[in-house]
C-alpha cells in the first residue's frame, strides 16, 4: 500500500467518524415522555352570577289577569271564568328564582263559585340557562313549578272546600325596559277531586289558565328611560255642577328633554256628586274618569332659573268620563284646562294646587247636568313625587 492510498483511507475514516458518532448518539438518546400538564383541559362552564351581592337587588312584583278553565275529568262538569293574580319574587341567580303570591278566580257553569288561593313557585330562566345571561335580552322564557292552596267558596251551598295541589306554567316575557316587562303565562294545576264540589271517577281535577300581565323591577328603576324625569301625584278636591262634587285623582307623568318644559300626564280619578232627592233629600252619584294632559312649565319657559322653589304649569287635556247608573250615556268625552302652582319641598317632592275648568257635551240628561254643553269649575290639591 503506497503512501497515496493510505492518505485516501485516512481522509475517508476522518469524514465518517462524526456521522457514526451522531448515529450512535441518536440510537442511545432516551425517548421523551409526554407530560399531561403541558396540555390544557377544557374548563367546565361556571354558573352565571349577579355582580351585586345584595339579596333584594333583583326583587320583582307582578300582577296579571286572564281566564281560568276547569276541564271535564269524568264528572261531566266544566267551568270557566276570569282570574287575577299578584306575585312578589326574587331572582337568586340569573337562572334560578322564587316567587309567592295570591290568586282569585270566579267560575261560571257549576253555579257561582269563587276561588281564593296562595302559591309558592320555583323559577328557571330557560333563556339564561341555554344561552347565558344577557340583561339586554328582549324576550325570555321562564319555566315555573310550585305548590298551591285553593279555597273554593260556594255561597249557594254555604260551604268552603280546601284543596292543595301542584301546578306548572311557562312564561314568555318581553323586557320593555330595565324596570318593566310584559308577560303571557299559560299554566296547568292539578288538584285532588272535588275542588269544584263534584266527584269524578278520575279522582283529580285539572285546571288550566292563561294570564297576561306586567312585572315591575325596582332595581331597574333608575335605568328606565320611561321613568327618567317622571313623576307620580295623588290629589283630592271639589267641584260644582249645580251640586257639590268630591274628586280624587292619581296620575303618572313625564317631562321631556333637558329643559323639561313640555310634559305629559295620564290620570285616573273618581267623582262623587251629592244630588238633591225629593224623597230622601240627598243622594250620591259615583263616576270614574280617565284623562291625558299636556303640561307646559311656564316658569322654565320664561325664566329658565335653576334651584327655584315655585313653578307655574299650564295644564290642558282630554279625557273620558264614565257617568253613574242614573246616566243615559255610558261615556262622555270631556276637555279640561287649568294652571298648577307647584311648591318644591325637596329635590323629589312638592305640594301643588290646581284650579281647572272641565268642558263636555252633556248627553246624560241627569238632574245635575241640564245643558247640552257644560263647563264646570274644580279645585284640586295634591302632592307629587319626582323619580
Amino acid at each position: 500500500m503506497n503512501r497515496n492510498t493510505k492518505m485516501v483511507i485516512g481522509v475517508w475514516l476522518f469524514m465518517c467518524l462524526p456521522l457514526n458518532a451522531q448515529q450512535k448518539n441518536e440510537t442511545v438518546r432516551p425517548k421523551e415522555n409526554i407530560k399531561a400538564s403541558e396540555y390544557i383541559m377544557p374548563k367546565r362552564r361556571t354558573a352565571d352570577k349577579f355582580e351585586s351581592k345584595r339579596g333584594t337587588e333583583h326583587l320583582f312584583f307582578s300582577i296579571g289577569a286572564g281566564m281560568g278553565h276547569l276541564f271535564d275529568m269524568g264528572s261531566g262538569k266544566t267551568a270557566h271564568g276570569p282570574k287575577t293574580s299578584v306575585y312578589v319574587g326574587n331572582w337568586l341567580t340569573p337562572v334560578i328564582g322564587i316567587r309567592g303570591g295570591a290568586e282569585y278566580a270566579m267560575w261560571k257553569g257549576i253555579g257561582n263559585t269563587n276561588l281564593v288561593g296562595i302559591s309558592a313557585d320555583y323559577l328557571i330562566n330557560i333563556s339564561a340557562f341555554a344561552a347565558r345571561y344577557n340583561p339586554k335580552r328582549v324576550f325570555e322564557v321562564i319555566a315555573i313549578g310550585g305548590i298551591s292552596y285553593q279555597a273554593t267558596l260556594i255561597p249557594e251551598a254555604k260551604i268552603t272546600i280546601h284543596s292543595y295541589g301542584l301546578h306548572g306554567a311557562l312564561q314568555g316575557k318581553f323586557n320593555i325596559s330595565p324596570a318593566f316587562n310584559l308577560f303571557i303565562e299559560p299554566g296547568l294545576a292539578l288538584y285532588p277531586d272535588r275542588v269544584d264540589n263534584v266527584s269524578s271517577w278520575r279522582r283529580f281535577d285539572l285546571v288550566g289558565s292563561l294570564l297576561v300581565g306586567i312585572t315591575y323591577k325596582p332595581s331597574g328603576f333608575s335605568q328606565s328611560w320611561l321613568l327618567r324625569n317622571g313623576f307620580a301625584s295623588i290629589s283630592a278636591g271639589t267641584g260644582n255642577t249645580g251640586n257639590i262634587l268630591f274628586n280624587t285623582e292619581f296620575a303618572l307623568g313625564k317631562w321631556f328633554g333637558k329643559s323639561r318644559i313640555n310634559g305629559i300626564r295620564i290620570s285616573a280619578g273618581s267623582s262623587t256628586a251629592f244630588l238633591d232627592n225629593d224623597d230622601s233629600g240627598a243622594d250620591k252619584d259615583f263616576n270614574v274618569n280617565l284623562c291625558t294632559d299636556y303640561l307646559c312649565n311656564l316658569t322654565t319657559l320664561f325664566a329658565d332659573r335653576k334651584n327655584r322653589v315655585f313653578d307655574l304649569i299650564f295644564v290642558g287635556g282630554i279625557g273620558s268620563y264614565f257617568p253613574g247608573a242614573a246616566s243615559g250615556s255610558p261615556i262622555v268625552i270631556n276637555g279640561r284646562f287649568g294652571v298648577q302652582g307647584l311648591i318644591r319641598l325637596s329635590e323629589h317632592s312638592g305640594l301643588w294646587i290646581e284650579p281647572r275648568i272641565n268642558i263636555f257635551k252633556d248627553k246624560t240628561y241627569r238632574a245635575d247636568l241640564q245643558e247640552p254643553i257644560r263647563g264646570t269649575v274644580g279645585l284640586m290639591i295634591g302632592t307629587s313625587y319626582k323619580f
